[in-house]
């Protein structure tokens, strides 16, 4: 898998979940291949709901992100249309966790994606999600591709490195 970070991706933003810049966010970092995101993450006092448990917010938020992810690094400007979150059991504070993000089924417009958070620990499942992201209009993408003007050269270099990656591993078989 690439880290996005090691191939220039640039964080200094403020979105919550990704964003280095926001003093109050989760400043996640993703390592990706072909239609799949994984990102570590371990929940702070501040993010919690119950006494020791992570805001089921914060949970929504770390798989809509990283389900995102999936699909932004590969160049697709998309948006959640629906998620839909299955709650487990407790996400606890102060335990590292495994999120992950992958492509169900690209339909064109409209993107499926599913999504789990995973004690980094034991591997279990505490949460799942389904999600339907939309690409963005045209307009919108450009506008936003100006904004972020540095991302064309970043998700060049990250399909780059997925791509060497696919072929080592079917060098191997």
């Amino acid at each position: 898998m690439a880290r996005l970070s090691d191939l220039g991706v640039d964080f200094e933003h403020w979105c919550f979940a990704c964003g280095r810049l926001n003093p109050a966010g989760m400043h996640l970092d993703f390592d990706v291949s072909r239609d799949r995101a994984e990102t570590r993450y371990t929940g702070t006092q501040r993010h919690q709901g119950y006494d020791g448990t992570l805001h089921g917010g914060i949970v929504a938020a770390l798989l809509d992100e990283t389900m995102g992810w999936a699909i932004f690094h590969q160049g697709i400007w998309g948006v959640t249309a629906k998620l839909s979150v299955t709650y487990r059991r407790p996400v606890p504070v102060g335990e590292e966790l495994r999120v992950t993000g992958e492509v169900v089924r690209d339909r064109g417009r409209a993107i499926e994606l599913r999504g789990t958070v995973a004690r980094a620990s034991d591997g279990e499942a505490l949460a799942e999600a389904e999600g339907l992201f939309l690409r963005m209009p045209d307009e919108t993408r450009r506008r936003l591709e100006r904004q972020y003007s540095s991302a064309a050269d970043a998700f060049a270099r990250v399909r780059a490195a997925v791509a060497a990656e696919e072929g080592m591993e079917h060098g191997r078989t």
